[in-house]
């Protein structure tokens, strides 16, 4: 994992908890106290999410998803993230684990950060589903040539540990997109 990319997320963090005490801090001094606590619990809520990331029970997949939000934010790509398990029953390696989530996030990331991509968003899904678990990235089919053979090198970190990769283009209401599906199965009970 990029100790950089974890430096530089460390970094964001104390600067946006430093902002969120000047914004209550504010809202105290014109006395708007409701105002302060909507929110310090918005504030609360986003602490929350991002502490299922550091709960992931999987210190490689964590180191991930942490470097891929601060990457995200160097890059001006909205990165959102739903995180709904861990990850202590998974049967591939840490290590694996994590460097097919860290070979996923910076792909797609590089794709979306171009200053002509238009829609620059990033959504990962984590989830148990069955005997595996799913991590699911979907951003804007932009047109992005060679995605799938960028996104190769994830078929050979997972072979011969039981995982597996899928992509395509799926559509939805607002236009067509790419999705990347990353399978890892679980151990057995």
């Amino acid at each position: 994992m990029e100790l950089q990319s974890l430096l530089e997320f460390i970094r964001l963090q104390r600067h946006d908890f430093l902002n969120h005490l000047q914004v209550i801090s504010g809202f105290i001094q014109m006395n708007k106290g409701e105002q302060a606590r909507e929110y310090l619990l918005g504030v609360a809520r986003e602490l929350e999410r991002l502490g299922r990331v550091i709960h992931l029970q999987m210190p490689e997949a964590t180191a991930a998803f942490l470097a891929a939000l601060a990457r995200g934010n160097r890059l001006q790509v909205e990165v959102d993230y739903d995180i709904r398990c861990h990850l202590d029953s998974c049967a591939v390696p840490g290590a694996r684990v994590g460097r097919a989530l860290e070979t996923a996030f910076q792909r797609v990331l590089s794709f979306l950060s171009p200053p002509e991509v238009r829609m620059r968003r990033l959504e990962i899904i984590l989830q148990e589903s069955g005997e595996c678990y799913t991590c699911r990235l979907v951003f804007p089919s932009g047109g992005f040539p060679g995605v799938e053979k960028e996104l190769q090198p994830l078929k050979d970190i997972l072979s011969g540990q039981d995982g597996r990769v899928e992509m395509g283009e799926i559509w939805r209401d607002n236009g067509k997109f790419f999705e990347v599906l990353l399978f890892f199965p679980r151990r057995e009970p």
